[in-house]
């Protein structure tokens, strides 16, 4: 396999992922899951208090990619809007 194939085997399996996650992502918030989309991080420390932050305090399940989130329970999305936005 040639490097340009392997770069676009590549390329197409990540926008697979996406097109995935979006599709998930899109049914949970039908059955009442909680998107929320972050500006971008003002630092790399930002990005770690907020991951400590969502295990010490979110209740529910939750996914994160990047600065895009989606939590199961309202009340956890609630509490990290506040927090992070």
């Amino acid at each position: 396999m040639t490097l340009e194939e392997e770069m676009l085997n590549k390329a197409g399996n990540q926008m697979a992922n996406e097109i995935d996650r979006e599709i998930l992502w899109g049914m949970l918030q039908g059955i009442g899951w909680t998107r929320v989309m972050l500006p971008t991080y003002s630092s790399n420390e930002q990005a770690v208090e907020i991951l400590c932050w969502l295990e010490d305090n979110c209740k529910g399940s939750y996914e994160r990619q990047g600065r895009d989130f989606i939590f199961e329970s309202q009340k956890d999305a609630e509490w990290f809007m506040l927090r992070w936005q």
